[in-house]
């Protein structure tokens, strides 16, 4: 009888570790998944970042040749 006593220990046991692997890996994944969600929370706030920086650019250009139009105008 020891011997059964000592496989049922084991294969609870196994069933244990089963548990607790699964457990992991479902956690695993879900972490994986906020990770991937708070990535692309990133990547859209860079864009817009970028988009304000192209409208700061374009704005900039737009004033320049103003300023440098006007500037010819004065000269001539």
């Amino acid at each position: 009888m020891p011997t059964t006593n000592n496989r049922e220990e084991a294969e609870q046991r196994i069933r244990d570790l089963r548990e607790s692997i699964s457990l992991l890996e479902h956690e695993l994944e879900r972490h994986k998944a906020r990770e991937e969600d708070e990535q692309h929370a990133l990547i859209d706030h860079l864009d817009q970042y970028i988009d304000a920086v192209d409208d700061k650019v374009s704005s900039l250009k737009l004033f320049w040749n103003t300023l440098r139009q006007e500037w010819r105008k004065e000269r001539s």
